[in-house]
């Protein structure tokens, strides 16, 4: 029984032994695995190496374009789509004022609101856009030897084919998203044309993911989750031509802002100019009179006089100047259409015409008829903006946009079809 004992604790402190072995043998693998992942990560970090950043060819119809044969149904299926997409883009732009004939009219201004849309929007849409980037670094990525070494059976040309088109639709949405700024006037209206448009331009991958539901046949989901949408692509570039694509996509990105922005500078400075409203315009004011119209002479006391309005029918022209944000039109002589000369070398003996003037005031919100002279009373309750004529309230930019019937002053406030605008001119020379 003893002997038994004996080799009973013989056994254990083997075991003990072989146990304490084994464990300092698996804390050793443990620390060498750990440190062996450290170093990977610093290899990663420090190096950027290339095999831990595999892509995979885009899920869209796109794809579909150099995967499938021409004859194929899937391939018939994504140019349908591509031909939809540009359509409707092309279509966008029609409505956004672009046609054979050239742009069509920007609004005379915009409120400040507007203003702090479109340049936000730019930089929306530079998030939103993905089809140039995508197509710009496949191309950059999947050099043909790279391509033919993983799909000899697929024709390069066609890959390159199918990103070009991606570029090219990626233009077309970023044109049609200039010239949605350019033409629009309301905040609301800027941000529901964005999403329009950004859904026209996800068709491909929206129909992709439908097609690989099975939605639409059984050869096209067959199609769309072939070997070829699980192939990675790793990095076979030198770490500094990898900075390289990554400075160009950069480079893009920051040519594509700056084309953008200028363009929206331009538009918004020439607005400020009054460069897009009229220069000139006809007024015609109809048979209204003012049997008892206050009228205050310099020098002299006021004295009531007869006000017959279509006295002052005729060309009212800009003067160079603003008012609340709008230009001030001012009246021009009857026979020849130029300015009145309102200096006099005897002020006192000589009287000179002092014209009209037309112009919008914020504090009524509305565009106003008004003359230096004449007043509605001798007090001056409304020195501020003096109107004789005025139209509906309004925060229009372009007086040719005022609607409604406009109110007269007659010794009382009465309505009028009152004051009619028409023959704007863009130039003074025309």
């Amino acid at each position: 029984a003893s002997n038994m004992d004996t080799a009973a604790a013989a056994v254990a402190a083997s075991t003990d032994i072989e146990s304490g072995d084994f464990d300092d043998s698996s804390n050793n693998t443990k620390a060498k695995e750990a440190a062996a992942g450290v170093s990977a990560v610093d290899t990663i970090d420090d190096t950027k190496d290339a095999d831990f950043d595999p892509i995979t060819l885009p899920q869209s119809t796109h794809t579909l374009l150099f995967t499938e044969p021409v004859c194929s149904k899937p391939f018939q299926f994504s140019v349908a789509i591509a031909t939809l997409s540009i359509l409707c883009l092309l279509l966008a732009l029609t409505n956004n004022g672009i046609t054979l004939d050239g742009i069509g009219q920007v609004p005379a201004n915009v409120g400040m609101s507007v203003k702090i849309a479109q340049f936000a929007s730019i930089f929306i849409a530079l998030l939103m856009e993905e089809e140039i980037p995508t197509g710009l670094y496949l191309l950059r990525r999947i050099p043909k030897t790279y391509f033919k070494s993983k799909f000899p059976e697929l024709c390069y040309s066609k890959f390159v084919a199918a990103a070009i088109l991606r570029i090219f639709m990626g233009y077309l949405f970023l044109v049609n998203v200039l010239f949605l700024l350019m033409m629009s006037d309301n905040v609301i209206d800027i941000f529901f044309d964005f999403i329009a448009l950004q859904f026209l331009q996800q068709l491909d991958d929206i129909s992709f993911n439908l097609a690989r539901m099975g939605v639409f046949s059984k050869s096209l989901r067959v199609a769309t989750t072939s070997k070829y949408f699980r192939t990675e692509f790793r990095r076979q570039t030198k770490v500094k031509r990898s900075k390289r694509i990554g400075f160009f996509l950069k480079a893009i990105y920051f040519i594509n802002l700056m084309i953008l922005l200028a363009a929206q500078i331009y538009v918004t400075v020439k607005q400020g100019n009054g460069d897009y409203q009229c220069k000139s315009i006809t007024v015609i004011i109809k048979d209204e009179v003012w049997e008892e119209s206050v009228v205050k002479m310099p020098g002299e006391e006021s004295k009531a006089m007869v006000l017959v309005y279509p006295y002052f029918n005729g060309s009212y022209n800009q003067d160079g100047t603003s008012h609340d944000g709008r230009p001030v039109y001012v009246e021009q002589k009857k026979f020849d259409g130029t300015p009145f000369d309102t200096t006099s070398p005897d002020p006192v003996n000589i009287s000179v015409k002092i014209p009209a003037r037309i112009q919008y005031c914020k504090s009524i919100r509305a565009w106003v008829f008004m003359h230096e002279y004449i007043r509605k009373s001798t007090h001056h309750e409304d020195s501020e903006c003096p109107w004789l004529l005025r139209s509906e309230e309004t925060d229009v930019y372009d007086i040719e946009e005022v609607q409604g019937p406009w109110q007269v002053w007659a010794g009382v406030i009465g309505k009028t079809d009152g004051m009619h605008v028409f023959a704007c001119s863009l130039s003074l020379d025309t």
